[in-house]
């Protein structure tokens, strides 16, 4: 159970999704009854008839933050709130929406959780990624969910070299590779044929995207060992991509090192086993075969 006083909430919105600006009306008109400032994002701000804000400066004024939508929005959320230990709060507007634990019509309840402190923290593990180009480091973005090195616009094979500490474990020559986290493995890495990893194991999970040989594997390492993947000279054309979010086009003798973030993303559950039953509502998982 969790002991943090919450004073002010924050508000996001993904603003595709227009059934959500109802609930967050509800959820704002909910919190001031409590005593409790409001802060949005805009355009949700607007709606409510707020001061509008951007996202950093929502979450830097807040105490938790309610994020509205699929996914892609608590991913977005999760790299200003991480390093910033706010807490989130997944409400769930999206298709899968795996990473969210709320619906909406347990919204206003788990609000009221939150504001009573009748919950708990779910600490996920995010990853740092650097760009380095001709030995000089150009970019530096943290994921929640995976870091992708794959192939451009062109159809044909990248040849990834991969180090894990000072170790040369694996070469793959496929559409790219996956580095993902215990969060992220029910993402895109699950697609491509990963492990599904309990968020609470710490562990990485590199898997490779559509391999040329039989013998490619995912590899699952413990989540302290720095990654260092490099691309065979002469035969890359590709693209970085972070939380299927931000990217970077790459060039031949770039090196991508990803490591462990120096903070974890702190997702607010208000009921046990949250990761079993999405696995079976939302993926299907363990579906009897005696149905």
């Amino acid at each position: 159970m969790a002991s943090q006083v919450i004073n002010t909430v924050g508000l996001v919105v993904n603003p595709g999704k227009e059934s959500s600006f109802g609930l967050a009306a509800k959820l704002a008109a909910f919190a001031r009854e409590t005593g409790c400032e409001v802060v949005a994002e805009d355009p949700v701000a607007a709606r409510l008839g707020l001061p509008g804000h951007t996202l950093a400066e929502v979450v830097a004024a807040c105490d938790v933050v309610l994020a509205l939508g699929g996914d892609g929005t608590l991913l977005r959320v999760a790299r200003e709130a991480a390093p910033l230990e706010k807490p989130i709060v997944g409400i769930h507007f999206g298709r899968y929406g795996f990473i969210m634990e709320t619906d909406p019509s347990e919204a206003l309840e788990a609000l009221g959780s939150v504001l009573r402190g009748d919950y708990t923290l779910s600490s996920r593990l995010m990853l740092q990624a650097s760009l380095t180009r001709a030995g000089l480091q150009t970019q530096v973005y943290s994921a929640l969910n995976d870091v992708v090195i794959a192939r451009g616009t062109m159809s044909r094979l990248v040849r990834l070299r991969v180090n894990v500490g000072p170790q040369e474990v694996v070469r793959y020559s496929a559409d790219g590779i996956i580095i993902a986290t215990p969060t992220g493995s029910t993402a895109y890495s699950l697609s491509a044929g990963g492990p599904v990893i309990h968020p609470d194991v710490d562990v990485v999970a590199i898997t490779p995207i559509a391999p040329h040989t039989l013998n490619s594997r995912a590899l699952v390492i413990p989540a302290g060992e720095p990654i260092e993947v490099t691309a065979e000279a002469g035969a890359f054309e590709g693209v970085l991509t972070v939380d299927g979010q931000l990217q970077d086009t790459l060039q031949d003798g770039d090196v991508i090192r990803i490591s462990r973030a120096p903070f974890v993303a702190r997702l607010v559950q208000t009921r046990r086993s949250a990761f079993y039953l999405q696995l079976e509502s939302r993926l299907g998982f363990g579906e009897r075969y005696d149905r």
